[in-house]
């Protein structure tokens, strides 16, 4: 007789800490009286599929996951099927049909999964989570009291994997160190391959209030302007998914005088747990032109304990004007200019103008550099 109130506790106590999904398939196994169980996970878009199993050969998850999830005849019926539909998998298929496939002869009667039933956990725009409990060939099909206690049990796996894939999403926020991003001046925000916002800095946060070059859709990350709007979600898309034609760069137009945001578009690696795997996403930067000079000095100046004249100064060096220009730029003597510069070749370990404009394009500071100095430097 099992604990049927344990196993559903053991079953809510895995949706929070994933580690132990593989203790609780191995409990639905006994419970459903099968050999084999698994997780299915499916990306919604590219169709790629990956599977956490126990009972099955030790090879079998892996080899899933790069070749036999695209012999799995049932993949394409189940994508129809809304979260918390049980299968018996006569419902999907004529048993003379699986029989002959590749899928039953090649994976599943040596993976003890010759007769199975399951119900589908997820069904969400970007991933598709399925349990599955298999028998031998030999062991025979599962009765009606199977079906009947997988019934029983099945609300609540949905409702664990529910909260699973809630709290991946908040997983991925906090991989990206939160605490960290929030000081980039840059705009960061970690996208779904449907666009939807995962996460936003606070400088993403303040650009989408501003509704100018990118804007929230549906919680989507999406374009303001229409012309941009389907290049920017294939950016997106594309990236998430990891496929050949990875992310990239565009410009978002905003209306005149302002300037394009500048956006890159790249993969985000995020470490897969046992429930969910490689869920889809990528990692967008924003650059404001219009704010970049000033955004440039105050970075130089924390990074080598500048003044705001040292750090404008070494900003037009680094844009590869003369020191006079500096100088009438800025609206400073010659001589100051000179004094201004050989603090800064003191306080960067520097020696010459070449070295210092090397130094400044190695620290990261994102500027455009062809850009004037705001003029609330030139009086400095």
């Amino acid at each position: 007789m099992h604990d049927f109130d344990g196993m559903v506790g053991q079953i809510y106590d895995a949706a929070v800490e994933p580690g132990r999904w593989p203790q609780v398939l191995e409990t639905l196994s006994d419970f459903l009286e099968g050999a084999a169980t698994k997780l299915t996970f499916q990306n919604t878009r590219t169709l790629r599929s990956e599977a956490n199993s126990v009972r099955m050969p030790p090879e079998a998850d892996l080899t899933y996951a790069r070749y036999y999830y695209k012999t799995n005849v049932f993949l394409p019926r189940i994508a129809r099927l809304s979260a918390g539909t049980l299968i018996p998998i006569w419902d999907l298929l004529p048993r003379e049909v699986y029989r002959r496939s590749e899928f039953y002869n090649d994976f599943c009667r040596p993976g003890d999964m010759c007769h199975s039933i399951g119900v589908v956990l997820a069904n969400e725009p970007d991933t598709r989570v399925v349990f599955t409990c298999g028998r031998a060939e030999s062991t025979g099909e599962f009765e009606p009291e199977h079906l009947d206690r997988l019934r029983r049990i099945a609300p609540h796996l949905v409702r664990a994997a529910s909260v699973g894939l809630r709290l991946s999403r908040s997983e991925i926020a906090r991989s990206a160190n939160v605490d960290a991003l929030d000081h980039v001046a840059q705009g960061v925000l970690i996208v779904a391959a449907n666009g939807e916002i995962l996460f936003a800095n606070r400088a993403a946060e303040a650009l989408l209030t501003e509704a100018d070059g990118i804007r929230i859709e549906k919680s989507a990350l999406r374009a303001t302007k229409h012309a941009d709007a389907a290049q920017f979600q294939r950016l997106i898309a594309t990236a998430a998914e990891r496929s050949d034609a990875v992310g990239g760069v565009m410009a978002l137009a905003r209306p005149v005088p302002r300037r394009p945001l500048s956006v890159l578009v790249a993969p985000l690696k995020i470490e897969s747990t046992w429930f969910v795997t490689g869920r889809p996403a990528a990692i967008v930067f924003v650059a404001d032109p219009d704010s970049a000079p000033r955004t440039a000095q105050d970075q130089l100046r924390n990074l080598y304990r500048l003044t705001p004249a040292e750090a404008a100064v070494a900003i037009a060096i680094a844009r590869g004007e003369g020191l006079q220009a500096v100088a009438d730029e800025l609206s400073i003597s010659l001589t100051t200019a000179r004094t201004h510069l050989q603090h800064v070749f003191e306080k960067t370990e520097t020696r010459r103008q070449a070295e210092l404009v090397r130094l400044i394009a190695a620290s990261g500071i994102y500027d455009r550099l062809a850009e004037p100095a705001p003029k609330s430097i030139r009086t400095l």
